[in-house]
This record gives structure tokens, sequence and C-alpha cells, in this order.
């Protein structure tokens, strides 16, 4: 492919898929927890005010505040809660005040604006990374691809405001990171310590970036790349730029006691006492079986990208074992056999990466709620590792057939993950592999992150048109359903009156079947014998919500 031909559809690649999120933005759901992040981002910009002298602006922050607290009196109490919402919620709550927003609509289509604006920036990181690493144009173009359009990313990537911006942060940190192994100096090292940083205090697990790489210096020590006076050097610079960046933008760290560091840690493994449907059966999310985590990326993830990411992982996986094996003991100090080149350190470190978060999460059996969405990070680990099998099957295979014929396999794939997108917009969050028939889906939580109760709520105020008459709609679900109006136009909000479990009281009742424990023991999910339903929402003939009407 030519040159200008290949920047030429690169740019218009990036322009299109900017204007496609900012034609969709608005057509996604208020997510499970975004009522929350918004509480928690008011909380931290009122901690901020009491610092300066700025009273107007103080009291309608407060008053926010507190607004929401009595609106959504459910909500978890920020202040136990409060090692998040920095880098997202604050500046996001500065933006709704000072730009005086009151339409619940607005504040929350922004916010979605908002992290897709931050996961387009880290696609054009994502792009570097590749194209450091591939030398193929076309081969880093379907890396950069299915980065974006992997439904349950693309999906999230329009309201989910923790996962993503922590998936975005990380591959933006790496691909500082892998400046740092191209080049190492101060500049390379202050810019990764910096977004390792946010990434750390967006999401905890991004502690192990300087980890990572102080593990590295430490293997490179040891094969002789540097002396061990440069060894310190590095290290030391590593941990104080790290540590600083954190200290100054993160106030979780100035209650930090360093004779309590299992205390300081003790916070992010909070998990609530709920039961989970996974593979048919209800688990505690405490104690989930082992293969929980690898079956949701498997049914989750188009089949394509899972055969990739098995093909360069085992390509991956060969490689560094073979430099292990090549190690010997009378060589170690002085010649490194860990890799040869920078694309395979590149490749150790996401191997590593990858398997050691698996790893963590599978043999610790960590408490996971609602898919993998807690593990969406690890999106690009598993990009890489495909675009490395796409690029060995793609040379591969042209030794056999036609380029040609390889390419066009290769663009009806991409067309397909296209397809599928558009076949569930705006409900790509949801998406399961056509591996599953519709009897395995029943047997998973579908609708975990409720992105759907602002369509329900929708579909039944068209049915219900009389301007000034209330509906009374009841909930037959764990997850909340009233906080799901606030994506409606206000004078729609106004004509809902939510009633729980009082199904005596309603005139609907809307289920997404997720529910806290077994449905079949738990009466309050059960709906009345005088309800019919009267729509069952489907995509792909996955059955997604449905709601019932009250027989007259």
């Amino acid at each position: 492919m030519p040159k200008f031909n290949y920047k030429l559809s690169l740019y218009l690649f990036f322009i299109i898929y900017f204007l496609v999120g900012l034609s969709i933005y608005k057509d996604f759901g208020v997510g499970i927890e975004e009522h929350f992040q918004r509480h928690n981002g008011f909380y931290w910009l009122n901690q901020l005010l009491s610092y300066t002298g700025f009273e107007d602006f103080k009291n309608l922050v407060n008053l926010k505040y507190q607004q929401i607290s009595i609106v959504d009196p459910d909500l978890p109490d920020p202040i136990f809660f409060n090692f998040y919402g920095i880098l997202f919620d604050l500046p996001l709550a500065f933006i709704e005040v000072f730009l005086n927003l009151e339409n619940s609509k607005i504040y929350f289509e922004i916010r979605h604006l908002a992290i897709f604006l931050i996961f387009y920036i880290s696609s054009i990181f994502t792009f570097k990374i590749l194209n450091n690493r591939f030398e193929n144009k076309f081969v880093i173009f379907l890396g950069l691809i299915i980065y974006i359009l992997s439904p349950r990313i693309f999906g999230d990537s329009f309201h989910n405001n923790k996962d993503i911006l922590f998936l975005s942060i990380l591959t933006i940190s790496i691909s500082y990171l892998f400046d740092l192994f191209t080049k190492h100096n101060n500049k390379n090292l202050l810019l990764f310590c910096f977004f390792a940083a946010l990434a750390s205090s967006s999401r905890i697990m991004g502690i192990y970036l300087p980890v990572i790489l102080f593990i590295l210096y430490f293997l490179e020590l040891l094969i002789g790349k540097f002396s061990l006076k440069e060894f310190i050097s590095r290290s030391l610079k590593l941990f104080i730029f790290f540590i600083l960046f954190l200290y100054l933008h993160y106030p979780y760290m100035w209650q930090l006691n360093i004779f309590d560091i299992f205390g300081w840690f003790k916070s992010f493994f909070y998990w609530m006492d709920v039961e989970i449907l996974f593979s048919g059966k209800y688990y505690s999310i405490k104690y989930l079986p082992r293969s929980y985590l690898p079956i949701w990326i498997l049914i989750s993830t188009p089949f394509f990208i899972i055969i990739f990411f098995i093909l360069g992982t085992c390509i991956s996986g060969k490689t560094i074992l073979k430099r292990l094996l090549n190690i010997k003991e009378d060589k170690i100090n002085k010649k490194g056999e860990l890799w040869i080149n920078l694309n395979e350190k590149k490749d150790f470190f996401i191997f590593v990466s990858f398997f050691s978060f698996i790893s963590y999460a599978v043999l610790l059996n960590v408490a996971m709620l609602s898919g993998w969405r807690h593990f969406y990070f690890l999106h690009i680990f598993i990009i890489y590792l495909s675009t490395v099998g796409i690029s060995w099957l793609y040379e591969y295979s042209k030794k056999f057939i036609n380029e040609f014929v390889v390419v066009s396999v290769f663009i009806f794939l991409i067309i397909s993950l296209c397809f599928t997108n558009y076949k569930f917009h705006p409900f790509q969050s949801l998406y399961f592999t056509n591996l599953l028939n519709k009897e395995d889906i029943k047997k998973f939580q579908v609708d975990s992150p409720s992105i759907t109760r602002s369509s329900a709520l929708k579909f039944i105020s068209e049915i219900e048109k009389e301007k000034d008459k209330k509906i009374f709609v009841a909930n037959a679900s764990w997850t909340p359903l009233y906080n799901g109006k606030d994506m409606l136009e206000n004078s729609i909000q106004k004509k809902f009156v939510f009633v729980g479990q009082e199904y005596n009281l309603a005139d609907y009742v809307y289920t997404n079947f997720i529910f806290k424990d077994d449905e079949k023991y738990n009466k309050n999910f059960q709906i009345p014998k005088n309800f019919e339903r009267i729509k069952d929402f489907k995509i792909n003939d996955i059955l997604i919500y449905s709601i019932y009407k009250k027989k007259k």
C-alpha cells in the first residue's frame, strides 16, 4: 500500500471515528455506577474548595452534593469510597456547576462525551504502540480497529466512566513505557511516571506499572545490561518520580500511614455481600468459580479476536520460553538472552503483564461483579497479543494463498465487527459471542450494567402519551430503576412514580433479569399474574429486558 494512501486512510479513519462518536454519544443509557461517580465528583470538589475562598461557588457545589444525597439516598457514601474520582468525576462536577447544568440528561451526556474523548485519545496511543512494534501497515490498522470496535469495549467507551478510564490511561502509560524502552532518559521516565501515577489513582492496579519496570531493571542488572550503580540510580528515580506525581494529585495518599501500609490498601478490596448468576448458578461474588474471568472474556469477545489472541500468545510464549532455556549459568553475567531486540522486550512485558493479572484474579479468587468489567484494562494486552497473531498469520498465509484473498478475509472480519456493533447499538456492552445459543446466555447476567433502564422507561412513556398522567412503575430487578429516568427529558421524568416491588400500586413492571440471588426463591422479583407481558426486548435473539402492564 503506497505510503501516502496509508496515511490518508489513517487520517480519514480517525476523523470518521471521531465524527461517529460525536453523532452517537447521546444514544446510550445511564450505567449502574454513574450516579455514584457523579456524587463522588461533588464530594471531591467540595473537599478541594474547602481550601479556597470561593464562597459562592463553594455553596453551589455543596448544594448540588446535598441534593444528590436527597434524590438518591441509596447511593454509597463517598466518604467510604474516597479513593477514586479525582481524575474524571471531579472535573465533570466542576463543569456541571460552572455551566449551571440543571438538566440531568445533559450532564450525563457530557460525561458520556468526555469518556468517549478519553478513549479516542487512547486509540491514538494504541496506534502508536502497534506502529512502533509491527512493520506491516495493514496489520497495524487491523489491530487498531479491533481495539476500538470490540463490541463490549466500544459500548462501554460511551458510558463506563471508571473501567474505560483506567484502560485508556493504562494504554497511554504503556506507550510511554515503550518509549522508555527505546530511549531511557529523564524525559521519557518522567512522562511514564506521570501517566503511571494517573493510572494508579484511577485504579489501584496501576501501581503494577512502576513495579514491573523495577523488575525489568533487576532482570537487566542480572544479565549485565548495566551496572549496580545504574540500577540503583534508575530505580530511585523511578520511585521518586512516581510517588511524587501520585502524591501531588491523589488526596488518598495524603492520609497514608507508612506504618500501616496494608491498612491503606485494605479499602480497595471491599466487596458487597451479593450473589450473581454465573453459568446457571448463583454464587457469592467473593466465592466465584476460578473460571469466572476467563469464561467471561471468552463469551463476550468476538471469536476471531480470541483465535488471534491465542495464536499471538503461543508465538510470544514460545519465544520467551526459548530465550529462558538459552540462558546458561556461565553467560548470565555476560550476555542477556531474555530478549534479543526491542520488540521481544515489549512482547515480554505484555505477555507477563497479562498472565500476571489473570493469575492474580484466578488464584486469589478476586471478588468480581458485572462480568469482566473490572478487568477491561486487559483489553490492551489482548489486542497487542492478537496483533502478534494477526501479523504471523498474515505473513504465513501469503506463502500459500494470494495476498488479495488474505486481505479480503481480514476485511470481511472487520466488516462483520462493524455490523455487530451496528446491530447491538446502543447496547454493545451486552454483546455475547455467537458461539453461545440463547439457552446458554440465560445462564449469565446480560444487562449487568443496567443500561437498558432509560430505553425501557422511554418506551413506557411513549405508550402513556397523556401529558399530565402519572405513570406508576415497579421494578422486578435488584438494580435500581428510578435513576434510569435521568437520561430522559425533564418533562418525561416528571410523569414517573417509582414504587419498587409494590406491584399492587404499579401500572407497569420492568425487569432486566438481574437478581440479588436466585429469583425462584425470592418473592420480591416474582411478577403478579394480573400483569401481562407487552414487550420483550431482544438483540440477536438475546432477551435483554421485559415490560409488563397491569391487565384491565
